[in-house]
C-alpha cells in the first residue's frame, strides 16, 4: 500500500536514535512516498548507544557501532531542536532553521543527569551517553590510575567492569545498599554487587556525593558519612532525563517525557507522535498508567508503533504494547532481564547451583510477581532457563499467569521470597 495523501506529504522526525532511524525504515517500508526530514542533534551519523559504556570505551572504533540510514530520508546531522510551533506545526532549530511538518515523530531520547555544579568536561571528569562521551573517556582511562564510579546502575556498572578490565582502581558510590537497583531489582542487585566486590571494585553504596572539588591529583568526592574519595578520573552515570526541553506546545504534558495515549499520540497536540525514551503511554503489555521504557530494543519497537500511527491519520490505531527485554555481560555474569522490574512486587529468586559461594556466578533466577501473575524475569548465568520463561511470557501475552519456576529448574533452590 502506498502512503500519501494531500495532508501528510512532509514528515519531520525529531531525534538521531534507534527510535527515530525504526521509525523513518517503517515509513519507508509501509510505502510512504512525502517528504522526511531528520533532524539529528549528534554531529554524528545515527549509532548504537549501548557501546559507550561497552566497546568503545576498550578501543572499538566509531564506525564499527553505527546504525544504517534510510536512502529515501534527509538526515541533517548537528540540528538541535530549540522550539515548537505546534500551532503553525514548526519546528526551529539551534541554527535558526525552520522546519514545517505535516506530521512530527518525536524521538529525542533522554540526556544524562548532572548535579548542579558539576563540571563535567573538564579534564578527569566525564558522563558516558554519547560516543564522544565515550571516546574522551576511553583516553583517560590510558593513563588513570584510580576511578570513581557514581552511580551503580547498568551504565555504571559497565563502565566498572571496563576500569577493572584495564587493571585500574574502581570506586563505586552509590545511594543504594545494592547494584543496578531499577535494572534487576534489589536482591539480584544486591548478588551482582558481591560478585563485583569479589573481582575488586571497592563498594561505597548507600552513600551520596556531597560535593565534588579538584584536588592536586585530579577530584575529591565528599560524602554524606564525612569520608571522601580521591580519584584521577570520575565517571557520572546518575541516570537520564527525557529530553523535552524544547517541547513548547502549550497543552502538552512534560512532565515525565510526553505524555501519549495508548497508540502514542502526544496529548494535546495535533499531529504529533512520540517514541522511545520520551514517550510516556499507558503500555497495553501491563494495562495501567502511563510509564516509560527506556531500553535499547524498546526504542526500536515504539519507532515502528510511532510510524504506524502516524500513518494511520485520524482513523484508530492499535494500542502499543512493549515487553521490555534487555542484557548485560560483566565480570562474568550474563545478565538478562524480560518484562518490568518493580520493587513493590514479589520475587522469587532461585539459586542454581546451591553450595556455590559466588551465588551470582552459579546462575540465579528472579520472577517478579504481582497478583500471581509474572511480569519480570531476571536471569544471571541462567540463559537456558531465561530463554525458557521469557518465550513463555511472550507467547503468553500481558497479564496472563506464567510458567511456574519448578518447570524449567528441576534441581532449584528457593533463596528467597520478598514482598
Amino acid at each position: 500500500m502506498r502512503h500519501r495523501t494531500s495532508d501528510l506529504d512532509r514528515v519531520v522526525v525529531v531525534g538521531g536514535g534507534r527510535a527515530a532511524v525504526a521509525a523513518v525504515e517503517e515509513l519507508e517500508r509501509l510505502g510512504f512516498t512525502g517528504a522526511v526530514t531528520v533532524l539529528a542533534g549528534e554531529s554524528r551519523p545515527p549509532y548504537h548507544r549501548p557501546a559507550c559504556s561497552k566497546g568503545l570505551l576498550t578501543g572499538q572504533r566509531p564506525a564499527d557501532v553505527q546504525l544504517s540510514t534510510s536512502s529515501s530520508a534527509r538526515w541533517l546531522t548537528g540540528r538541535v531542536a530549540a522550539e515548537l510551533d505546534a500551532k503553525r506545526q514548526i519546528v526551529y532549530a539551534q541554527t535558526g532553521e525552520m522546519y514545517v511538518y505535516d506530521a512530527l515523530v518525536v524521538a529525542t531520547g533522554a540526556r544524562p543527569v548532572i548535579p548542579d555544579g558539576w563540571p563535567v568536561g573538564e579534564p578527569g571528569l566525564h558522563s558516558l551517553h554519547s560516543i564522544d562521551d565515550a571516546l574522551s573517556l576511553a583516553a583517560d582511562l590510558r593513563k588513570a590510575q584510580r576511578v570513581a564510579v557514581v552511580g551503580a546502575g547498568l551504565t555504571g556498572c559497565e563502565a566498572a567492569y571496563v576500569v577493572r578490565s584495564l587493571a585500574r582502581e574502581c570506586i563505586m558510590i552509590d545511594s543504594n545498599p545494592q547494584v543496578m537497583t531499577r535494572a534487576v531489582g534489589s536482591v539480584t542487585g544486591g548478588l551482582i554487587a558481591d560478585t563485583m566486590r569479589h573481582e575488586g571494585v571497592r563498594m561505597r553504596l548507600g552513600r551520596r556525593v556531597k560535593n565534588l572539588s579538584r584536588c592536586r591529583r585530579g577530584w575529591r568526592l565528599d560524602l554524606d558519612d564525612g569520608s571522601h574519595v580521591d580519584a584521577d578520573v570520575v565517571i557520572a552515570t546518575l541516570g537520564e532525563r527525557p529530553d523535552t526541553d524544547w517541547f513548547t506546545a502549550r497543552h502538552a504534558d512534560t512532565s515525565d517525557g510526553l505524555l501519549c495515549d495508548e497508540s502514542l499520540r502526544v496529548q494535546g497536540v495535533d499531529q504529533v507522535v512520540a517514541a522511545g525514551a520520551v514517550a510516556r503511554w499507558p503500555n497495553a503489555w501491563y494495562g495501567d498508567k502511563p510509564g516509560r521504557v527506556d531500553q535499547w530494543i524498546a526504542a526500536m519497537e515504539l519507532g515502528q508503533a510511532a510510524a504506524r500511527t502516524l500513518l494511520s491519520g485520524s482513523r484508530a490505531a492499535p494500542a502499543v504494547g512493549v515487553l521490555p527485554r534487555y542484557w548485560s555481560d560483566l565480570f562474568g555474569l550474563r545478565i538478562q532481564v524480560c518484562g518490568r522490574i518493580d520493587q513493590t512486587e514479589e520475587v522469587a529468586v532461585t539459586e542454581l547451583r546451591p553450595g556455590r559461594r559466588d551465588i551470582a556466578r552459579g546462575g540465579v533466577l528472579a520472577a517478579h510477581r504481582r497478583g500471581g501473575v509474572t511480569s519480570g524475569v531476571v536471569a544471571v548465568n541462567a540463559p537456558r532457563q531465561f530463554t525458557t520463561l521469557a518465550r513463555a511470557m511472550r507467547e503468553a501475552g500481558p497479564a496472563r499467569p506464567l510458567v511456574s519456576l519448578p518447570a524449567v529448574i528441576p534441581n532449584q533452590r528457593r533463596l528467597s521470597l520478598v514482598g
